[in-house]
């Protein structure tokens, strides 16, 4: 392996990577240390949980008997993303470069600050009632953006320090900040949406902070509350919440966010999704509709996630939105609609859903 190959794949975190991709895994204690389980083998295709890969080094196997492909960090992604060896290592690059990367000789991986800031910004609304024509544009408002704590970077960097000590910076210029909380409402992360439309990366994650993959977003507003609507995104939750807001009957269900299609498990210590959602349960919580995009992939990750939750004694419903669509892209009456029909997860319509799945399969 190259000197720049080795650069790369000692600083790219392969974690971070399958969460910012949306790959279903699993954090598990192996005796080689933490291993990351995958669903599915992009080398011979089968969902059968079977491939390993070392958490720290990305060195590992696919297990079932017809494959047995070795993979180390740079090989997986080769294989996953189906791109050309030149185009895997930009693509590298590229994602390293969001995370605050900088080429050097030594390994650059950042390390947690004692104390997080965010860059410089300012709270929406401002002091004046000001609100981003951004926002506006999506219906959400200045008291739902204040409900939700956003804030406006217009020219800001997030300063981190690398784990040899030096420093490193992440520009967040002309992005709105989206604070990430913890059920008990202490920060603990953040996302960076572009508002410009002309930045590769829609979404900048701050370096040395915990991926959002781990929490549930809004879950602070779920406690001591019995049903929940958990969409993926951010500004789906916005979207099911000014719906939900125009029906006084659902003025009780708080709109939460997976931050993907995946819903994160299999951590020793619970500080994964599945584990704040019991955390809710021990709160109050008895219902989660899933209302994830209107695709096919979407809704076999439903399936597989409402399955886990069912399994800590919850309630458990699927709801179907219109195909390629998600709740930020349809009229709230669209997605009450959506709400209310929603059907109850049961082995049979898991095996249904499974077998002729209602959305169109694009072949990539």
């Amino acid at each position: 392996m190259s000197d720049d190959a080795t650069e790369i794949s000692e600083a790219l975190d392969l974690e971070t990577w399958l969460e910012n991709e949306g790959i279903a895994f699993k954090a598990v204690q192996g005796r080689s240390g933490r291993q990351l389980q995958l669903l599915e083998c992009p080398s011979c295709g089968k969902r059968e949980n079977k491939v390993y890969l070392n958490a720290e080094t990305g060195i590992g196997n696919c297990f079932s008997g017809s494959c047995e492909t070795g993979f180390n960090k740079l090989k997986f992604i080769h294989i996953q993303t189906g791109l050309s060896w030149r185009e895997t290592f930009e693509h590298c690059r590229q994602f390293l470069k969001e995370q605050g990367w900088r080429p050097r000789k030594m390994v650059t991986a950042a390390v947690e600050q004692e104390k997080a800031t965010l860059p410089d910004s300012f709270a929406l609304p401002t002091e004046d009632g000001s609100n981003l024509q951004y926002l506006e544009d999506r219906g959400i408002t200045g008291e739902l953006a204040k409900h939700f704590h956003f804030r406006f970077c217009e020219r800001g960097w997030w300063n981190f320090t690398r784990q040899d000590g030096s420093k490193g910076g992440q520009k967040f210029d002309m992005r709105v900040i989206i604070p990430v909380y913890d059920l008990d409402g202490t920060f603990v992360t953040f996302q960076g949406r572009d508002i410009t439309g002309e930045s590769e990366s829609k979404y900048l994650f701050p370096a040395g902070l915990p991926g959002t993959g781990r929490f549930v977003y809004n879950g602070q507003n779920c406690v001591n509350v019995k049903r929940m609507v958990l969409c993926e995104g951010v500004m789906d939750v916005a979207a099911a919440k000014i719906a939900f807001d125009e029906d006084v009957a659902l003025r009780g269900v708080t709109c939460c966010g997976s931050f993907g299609k995946h819903l994160s498990y299999g951590d020793l210590n619970g500080d994964d999704q599945l584990g704040r959602i019991l955390k809710l349960k021990g709160f109050g919580l008895q219902e989660i509709t899933l209302m994830w995009d209107g695709e096919a992939s979407a809704l076999v990750a439903a399936l597989d996630a409402a399955k886990r939750i069912k399994s800590l004694g919850l309630s458990v419903r699927i709801a179907m939105l219109p195909a390629g669509k998600d709740p930020n892209e349809v009229q709230g009456a669209v997605v009450r609609e959506a709400f209310y029909k929603a059907q109850p997860y049961t082995t049979l319509l898991d095996v249904k859903y499974r077998i002729r799945n209602p959305y169109p399969v694009h072949q990539h």
